[in-house]
């Protein structure tokens, strides 16, 4: 369907009391391998009327804007089409400009644990939710659908979001805040989407989606290695040489067995077959980096590429010539 003779409706609250209807643009970014959801607003700087929290109209004519917000101010951001406004960012405001038009700056709950205060622990028990249920506030909810080991752990004055950090740099553990309550942690394979969209491509796909399908690769060799407290290094391997070749070293301290499950999962990921590139829409279905989508192809009659897939970003843009595009990172096939 084409959305674009609907009217656009957008509320951008900031503060919880004070709240914009109309702006140049929006860009959202999301995406399950990055750890920081960032949203761009652009707004003009002769704003002359705002609402307030109780929804009365605020003459803010011959003022700065600049007064009515600053840095670390919370802020929502929602659309969509002929009054049907949902929230699609919530977070900070995490930097001002100085340019016109007045560009604004956000991040989603990630912000908050970058300015948390550094912590030095050594965690024994080998699990990765004992390591960050020590350093995320218990205010947040920590969602995992598989349970891992990675051995003893040194936290050496870090932030939480550092932590998260070389968690994701070093064992491949990814983190996103799905909503400001609850952080979902894993690896990408073991993501169990809760939520499932619909394209078709002959219905509500743009066009310039530039989507490749990758099929399975069968000559593929992984090799993982952990260095033991003895100075030996436990090494396993799984696939076929002579093709696409790699090493992973893991965190040291890791049984064979703890080894084993490391080898499978990147190996299951590495495998898979699925999409490279973005399907792009409008504002419905209203996908989120973490949900699933079921993907049609009509032009192809032996429907290879149907089937339901991992959505690992989403970008959105909102502005004049676009409308509300919806950009879907499709990443490898759930069945």
């Amino acid at each position: 369907m084409n959305y674009l003779y609907y009217n656009i409706d957008l509320q951008i609250t900031i503060n919880r009391n004070l709240q914009f209807t109309v702006c140049q643009s929006i860009h959202i970014e999301s995406n399950v391998d990055v750890l920081t959801d960032n949203a761009i607003i652009e707004l003009p700087r002769n704003y002359r009327n705002a609402i307030n929290e109780v929804g009365n109209s605020v003459n803010i004519s011959g003022k700065s804007i600049l007064n009515f917000m600053k840095k670390g101010d919370p802020i929502n951001i929602g659309f969509g089409y002929d009054g049907d406004v949902k929230t699609e960012f919530e977070g900070y405001i995490s930097k001002i400009g100085s340019e016109t038009p007045l560009v604004i700056e956000c991040e989603d709950e990630m912000y908050q644990l970058k300015r948390l205060p550094k912590i030095t622990k050594f965690i024994k028990s080998n699990k990765v939710f004992d390591i960050l249920r020590s350093v995320i506030p218990p205010k947040y909810a920590i969602w995992m659908d598989a349970e891992y080991t990675i051995g003893n752990w040194l936290i050496d004055k870090q932030t939480p979001y550092e932590v998260l950090e070389e968690l994701r740099e070093k064992v491949g553990i990814r983190a996103y805040f799905k909503n400001p309550y609850i952080l979902v942690v894993g690896m990408t394979i073991d993501f169990e989407p809760e939520k499932s969209h619909y394209y078709n491509f002959s219905r509500n796909v743009r066009i310039g989606s530039d989507l490749k399908f990758i099929e399975k690769d069968e000559l593929y060799h992984l090799e993982v290695t952990s260095v033991q407290k003895n100075g030996s290094v436990i090494s396993l391997s799984k696939g076929v040489k002579g093709g696409t070749e790699k090493v992973i070293d893991l965190p040291s301290g890791l049984k064979k067995e703890e080894l084993q499950k490391w080898l499978d999962a990147k190996y299951h990921i590495a495998t898979k077959e699925g999409f490279e590139g973005t399907l792009d829409g409008w504002c419905y279905p209203r996908t989120k980096a973490g949900d699933a989508v079921e993907i049609e192809r009509p032009i192809y009659e032996d429907k290879h590429q149907d089937g339901k897939y991992f959505i690992e970003g989403v970008t959105i843009d909102v502005n004049g010539s676009d409308g509300i595009k919806r950009q879907n990172r499709i990443s490898y096939k759930l069945k």
